[in-house]
């Protein structure tokens, strides 16, 4: 009857581990997404003070709901960002996302969320003939941190 216990909390350890997997990734996408903000060039920074102001990083989020969606910017190639108001959800699509910066993003999922996975096409600003797609990875919301309370 002894084996029991330690049973169980093996089984308790291993059951968890992909969870402390999941969360190690995270946090890895949350450190490289900011250390991409970081290093992005005079212009991409000025996108990113524009959208992020005082906003803190969250966890992770693998879908945003679209018709939230207000605006959205290129700061970079490989630094797409997008504003409901009161989250930006920042993403760094698998990668990189070429020519995105100075053209427009489509999205080319019918679905009411916009999640990681989905394909976003680039398309020339003057002509709208696309050039490139690149595949979204899951979205960093920044918010504003909550003020004591």
């Amino acid at each position: 009857m002894r084996t029991l216990p330690v049973a169980l909390a093996l089984a308790a350890i291993i059951g968890s581990a992909p969870l402390l997997a999941a969360d190690s990734r995270q946090d890895e996408l949350r450190e490289n997404t900011l250390a991409a903000i970081a290093r992005l060039d005079e212009r991409g920074q000025k996108i990113a003070r524009n959208y992020l102001k005082d906003r803190v990083a969250g966890k992770p989020v693998s879908c945003v709901p679209r018709m939230r969606l207000r605006r959205s910017a290129a700061a970079s190639d490989d630094v797409l960002m997008y504003d409901d108001g009161a989250v930006v959800y920042v993403n760094m699509p698998y990668l990189g996302c070429p020519r995105a910066r100075d053209n427009v993003l489509i999205s080319v999922s019918p679905s009411a969320q916009m999640c990681s996975g989905d394909i976003i096409q680039v398309a020339d600003v003057q002509v709208g003939i696309p050039m490139a797609s690149c595949t979204l990875n899951q979205f960093v919301p920044f918010r504003k941190p909550k003020t004591g309370g």
